[in-house]
């Protein structure tokens, strides 16, 4: 599955696609000015020098993708290094643990993102949203639309951003109704 970005300049979304596509659009349209780009489902904004040819631009930016060698962890397999701050309790346990403490953190990590509850897939998807949301801070209806998003209130956050462009309301929505499908499965497992 191929992820989908977004281009966002003065409030309003530039380009939608594929990350080459979405920086050849941008780059067409707003030349001279640097757009905010996101990939969509994490609502990650990805760092971008706009210097140069579309061309030039979008292979730096796959360049970007591929680790650079890094002195500890597994570059290649996309490990890296960094710290862990337990107590010497849980290092002792760590240690009894078949494969060692980093293997047996990331089967932790792996269970624990694997059986989130509906309450934490719900916070990651508000989380995920809100920082997309935050980029139209200054726009009206953007508090309010911040509130509805953890209210949970469609109809809240659809009139909070009614006069915002179609396509960035689009955009919005759809984050909004991830949240609200997960909401949705949470109250047919309790009526079940």
């Amino acid at each position: 599955m191929t992820n989908e970005y977004v281009a966002i300049l003065a409030q309003s979304l530039v380009a939608r696609g594929s990350l080459a596509s979405v920086v050849r659009e941008a780059k067409a349209r707003a030349d001279g000015v640097d757009p905010i780009v996101l990939e969509i489902d994490s609502c990650k904004r990805l760092e971008i020098d706009w210097h140069g040819d579309p061309d030039t631009i979008v292979a730096r930016v796959q360049q970007l993708g591929s680790p650079a060698p890094a002195r500890r962890g597994r570059p290649k397999l996309g490990v890296t290094s960094k710290e862990v701050t337990l107590l010497p309790r849980h290092w002792e346990w760590l240690a009894t643990q078949r494969g060692g403490a980093s293997v047996t953190l990331r089967r932790l990590v792996d269970a624990a993102m694997k059986n989130a509850t509906a309450e934490e897939r719900i916070s990651m998807k508000q989380n995920q949203l809100y920082n997309l949301l935050n980029l139209f801070a200054d726009a009206p209806g953007f508090e309010e639309a911040a509130r509805s998003m953890y209210r949970n209130s469609r109809v809240g956050f659809e009139k909070a951003i009614t006069d915002w462009s179609a396509d960035v309301r689009d955009l919005l929505l759809e984050k909004f109704d991830e949240i609200a499908a997960i909401h949705q499965g949470q109250e047919n497992e309790v009526g079940e």
